[in-house]
C-alpha cells in the first residue's frame, strides 16, 4: 500500500460527471460506462454465487441479516406492537427483497443453487432404501 492517492477513484467532493446530451460522442461514453459496469456488477455476483460458500454466506445475509423472507411486525417484550421496530425491520426487509431480486436477474441459477444448498423448504429427502425381509 502507498500513500499515493489511487487514480481510479473520484474525490468524494466532486460532482458526478455530466453527460452533454447535445454531443453524441458524450451520450455515447456514458452508455458504454453504464453498460461496462453492470457487466462488472454481473460479474461480481456471478464469482459470488459460482462458490458455494459465497452461496451460503448470502443465505445468510438474506435470511439472518435483511430477514428477506419474512415481514416485519416488531412487538415489545410485553407483546405489544412497537411501531418503531416494525418500521426498522420494514427497512431490513426493503434491502433484503432488492438484495433478492437483483441476484434474480443477476444470476438466476446461482440463486436456485443457493435455496437448493441451504433452504429447508428446497431440501429434497433422499430416497429410503428398502431392506430386503
Amino acid at each position: 500500500m502507498s500513500d499515493a492517492p489511487d487514480d481510479d477513484a473520484e474525490p468524494e467532493d466532486r460532482p458526478a460527471e455530466t453527460v452533454n446530451l447535445s454531443d453524441p460522442k458524450s451520450v455515447r461514453r456514458a452508455r458504454d460506462k453504464q453498460k461496462r459496469e453492470q457487466q462488472e456488477t454481473d460479474s461480481f455476483w456471478r464469482a459470488v454465487f459460482a462458490d458455494k460458500i459465497g452461496r451460503r454466506v448470502m443465505w445468510g445475509l438474506i435470511r439472518d441479516d435483511c430477514h428477506g423472507f419474512s415481514p416485519p411486525f416488531a412487538c415489545g417484550p410485553n407483546g405489544f406492537p412497537q411501531s418503531e421496530a416494525t418500521w426498522f425491520q420494514a427497512g431490513q426487509y426493503s434491502l433484503g427483497q432488492r438484495l433478492y431480486q437483483r441476484w434474480m436477474k443477476a444470476v438466476p441459477e446461482g440463486l436456485k443453487l443457493m435455496h437448493a444448498e441451504n433452504d429447508p423448504a428446497f431440501i429434497v429427502a433422499k430416497p429410503q432404501r428398502r431392506q430386503p425381509d
